[in-house]
């Protein structure tokens, strides 16, 4: 499949933000030249926690110029894709782990038949070997670097290994894929995860701890 260009690789993640003061925050990424927000979609099934329902994507673009990343941690992907598709998500993901084998392809159809691009997303305890049948007809492939549930965890090292893997897939098979990771990056690790071959980073707790979004959007680039 082809991909289209993206300008910005670091897609910042709300759900570590004090949601009292989410547009300031937002208003900061705005003007960091962020292209993407990352919703972290738990329904209290599939992880304990429970966060965002669709709409906050369509409140997010009713103010912002943001397109939507929405990676839906939900034991039913299926019946809420379309929900997120019609409040403006842009990209949506759904765990490998949800759906069976020979059912993800066509719920990678529900999404890119819209127009939409399309992820699977995998646990740190899930072989990368997972997704490999479904490359073709991805947009990316989400590797989690803590397991999903919660912010605020430590970086899985072990997840660079499996960048590179799943690289090398990408690759030998001379396709356009792209690779997210989500969980625990921040300046110090974030280059070695793009040496190993990662494109995209979901960064939650490090960017909205920071009490200057812009000097540390700006660590961060100078680190990639």
């Amino acid at each position: 499949m082809m991909t289209e260009n993206y300008l910005d690789p670091i897609f910042p993640s709300i759900l570590s933000t004090n949601l009292f003061n989410l547009e300031s925050k937002l208003k900061a990424f705005e003007d960091g030249k962020i292209d993407f927000i990352h919703l972290d979609i738990m329904d209290g099934h599939f992880v304990d926690n429970l966060s965002f329902g669709p709409s906050t994507a369509s409140a997010i673009k009713s103010k912002f110029p943001f397109q939507i990343d929405s990676h839906l941690m939900v034991d039913n992907p299926v019946k809420m894709i379309p929900h997120f598709i019609k409040n403006g998500s842009d990209w949506i993901s759904f765990h490998v782990e949800t759906v069976p084998g020979n059912e993800i392809p066509s719920v990678i159809g529900m999404i890119t038949d819209q127009g939409r691009k399309a992820g699977l997303v995998i646990n740190p305890n899930t072989p990368v070997e997972s997704v490999f049948p479904f490359l073709d007809a991805l947009h990316f492939v989400l590797i989690m670097s803590v397991f999903p549930g919660k912010g605020g965890q430590s970086f899985i090292t072990g997840s660079i290994d499996r960048v590179a893997q799943l690289k090398q897939e990408i690759i030998r098979r001379n396709l356009s894929c792209l690779i997210q990771v989500d969980g625990g990056i921040n300046a110090s690790n974030i280059g070695i995860l793009k040496k190993a071959g990662a494109d995209l980073f979901v960064i939650g707790t490090y960017l909205f701890n920071s009490d200057h979004i812009d000097e540390t959007l700006s660590l961060i680039r100078t680190n990639l």
